[in-house]
């Protein structure tokens, strides 16, 4: 989704690793495996001895060859910055982001669920309203919330040229504005087992963690938190594989 927003607008496509920094989408990297998910089995906190500073992380990481900076990131031009962040990974960037230079910060549009927590103050403003009514346009999953949200601002608010991010917002709200929050479901609990069994059932004709969540969720009606699922999905994905 990201790319795709990335092609509609016609913009350079970047990747936030956590390994290597702000990576062009064309350079050539070596293999690896780190996230800043701290539940995640390659979180880099499980890699670094003593006291894990995400921020302090990612200013380090900046200096990789394989990097570039927030500077060439904005270039020369004056449009949209777009960014699609989960909570980790703006607790990661935030510090970096917020001491670039304040042209570029009034082009950046950011896009993510519950961010406000994780981002310093003065990027609380460059953060696109959208809420949970997205789900009645591009449905998904909790795990790729900025994504969606970043690629219907590029299909509808992102068509036009920018006259500034609040006009931008207006245009977000106005999307949002005849849509109701989507009520809560309860869905019955399963045990890891039975959850397995029906994740492995669907491989044979699925694949993909996060579509597999939505579809679990929504075809077969069951409840089951994010952090589990990827862990029962792995289970079973090696178990497809030997």
């Amino acid at each position: 989704m990201a790319k795709e927003a990335a092609n509609l607008s016609t913009a350079r496509f970047y990747v936030l690793s956590a390994g290597l920094g702000i990576v062009p989408a064309y350079r050539s990297i070596p293999a690896y495996g780190l996230t800043i998910s701290a539940r995640h089995e390659q979180s880099v906190s499980r890699k670094v001895l003593g006291d894990f500073d995400p921020a302090e992380w990612f200013s380090g990481v900046l200096t990789s060859v394989y990097s570039d900076d927030w500077r060439g990131v904005a270039g020369r031009k004056s449009g949209r910055i777009l960014i699609a962040l989960s909570r980790p990974y703006a607790e990661m960037v935030g510090a970096s982001l917020a001491a670039a230079a304040p042209k570029m910060l009034g082009r950046l549009r950011i896009f993510g669920a519950s961010l406000e927590i994780a981002l310093p103050a003065s990027l609380h403003g460059a953060i696109a309203p959208y809420d949970e009514r997205l789900n009645s346009i591009l449905p998904g999953t909790r795990t790729d919330f900025a994504q969606r949200a970043m690629l219907h601002f590029a299909r509808s608010v992102a068509t036009k040229p920018s006259r500034g991010r609040e006009d931008d917002f207006v245009g977000v709200r106005s999307a949002l504005k005849n849509l109701e929050l989507p009520r809560l479901v309860q869905r019955p609990r399963l045990t890891d087992e039975e959850i397995l069994a029906v994740i492995q059932k669907r491989l044979r004709i699925q694949s993909g963690a996060a579509r597999m969540l939505a579809a679990l969720r929504h075809e077969e009606g069951v409840a089951c938190e994010q952090s589990r699922f990827g862990r029962l999905y792995r289970i079973a994905a090696g178990k497809r594989e030997a």
